[in-house]
């Protein structure tokens, strides 16, 4: 029970230190801003500094939207906040090969693995990433 215990303690210690109190944002007042790799997406970020370490990023892509076959460095954890789409893995967009998903949804996706997603409806999702983003383009659509 002690080792439970010392590990909710440690857990803790980033809440502790943050002397301000918990980060309150409202789905009205979230900061969007164009999204750096993909045109006519947006980006927001939650926590951390994408561009130097681990991070929480939100990310909304509008109806219809192909978000095309990429990697990252870093590992990511994608869940669907709101909407729906089609999600592969592999180096071209194959809406066939795609498996459809929705709110409450997540996916893991090891760093250098190849992924794509088309948005179905507006899609809003969080995106947690273990290292700085980056965006590298497959060859494929």
């Amino acid at each position: 029970m002690n080792a439970f215990r010392n590990l909710l303690l440690i857990a803790a210690l980033p809440l502790v230190a943050q002397a301000a109190g918990p980060k309150l944002v409202k789905a009205a007042d979230v900061a969007w801003g164009p999204h750096p790799f993909i045109k006519g997406a947006f980006l927001a970020v939650q926590s951390g500094d994408p561009g130097a370490g681990p991070s929480v990023l939100l990310m909304k892509f509008p109806k219809g939207m192909t978000i095309p076959a990429h990697t990252h460095t870093a590992q990511e954890t994608v869940t669907l906040v709101s909407g729906s789409g089609l999600f592969g893995g592999g180096e071209t967009v194959e809406a066939a090969k795609g498996a459809a998903l929705g709110r409450g949804s997540f996916i893991t996706i090891p760093g250098g693995a190849p992924h794509w997603a088309i948005a179905q409806e507006e899609l809003v999702i969080s995106v947690v990433m273990d290292r700085a983003a980056d965006f590298h383009a497959c060859g494929g659509k």
